[in-house]
Formats: structure tokens, C-alpha cells, sequence
């Protein structure tokens, strides 16, 4: 991701109104997957590929990635998030791995 647009458009706009954006983004992001559920609950992984709903999916993914990057700019947090993740990666696989789940 280009992270002086990044920066420009974060700093266009400011904390207040990209955290308001990035909540609107998260809605939207849900509602797409929400809708995608309530049609094709009982699709395969394969069938993903497939479905109508994924353009909107993808558009909205994008969204909320696009604005989680300015947060974390605004917060000068990349580095913690991304410390933040690997320490819930490794929980989460620590998790299945106690459930009995064969990891692939």
C-alpha cells in the first residue's frame, strides 16, 4: 500500500473523520458478508470463486484496510499492530492445535 496517500488522505481529513469513515467502512464490510452468508450459507470454499457477492466482498475489504492504515498512521502503531498480530496468530494456532484440529 502506497503509505504517502496513505498519509496525505489521513491527514486531509483528520482523526475524528477517518475513525467516523473507518467505522462506516467496518459496517459496510459486515453488511457484505452478512449478505453473502444469508444467500450462500451452504456453499463450499470452492464456490467462492463463483459467487456474485465477492467483487462487493473484495471492494469492501479494501475499504477497511485503506482506513485501518490510516488509524494506525494517526496512532504511529504499525509495528504494535503487527506485534499484536503475531502474538493472536500464534494463540489462535495454540488453540487448534489443543482442540485436536490437524493443522493443513
Amino acid at each position: 500500500m502506497d503509505e504517502k496517500k496513505i498519509e496525505q488522505i489521513a491527514n486531509t481529513y483528520g482523526w475524528d473523520a477517518q475513525c467516523q469513515v473507518a467505522i462506516e467502512e467496518c459496517s459496510e464490510l459486515i453488511q457484505a458478508i452478512c449478505k453473502h452468508r444469508r444467500r450462500h450459507s451452504h456453499w463450499l470454499l470452492s464456490n467462492m470463486f463463483d459467487c456474485p457477492e465477492r467483487e462487493h466482498i473484495i471492494e469492501e475489504i479494501a475499504d477497511v484496510e485503506i482506513m485501518l492504515s490510516q488509524l494506525k498512521y494517526f496512532l504511529g502503531a504499525d509495528e504494535e499492530v503487527e506485534q499484536e498480530i503475531e502474538k493472536k496468530l500464534d494463540r489462535q494456532i495454540q488453540r487448534i492445535k489443543e482442540d485436536g484440529y490437524e493443522l493443513g
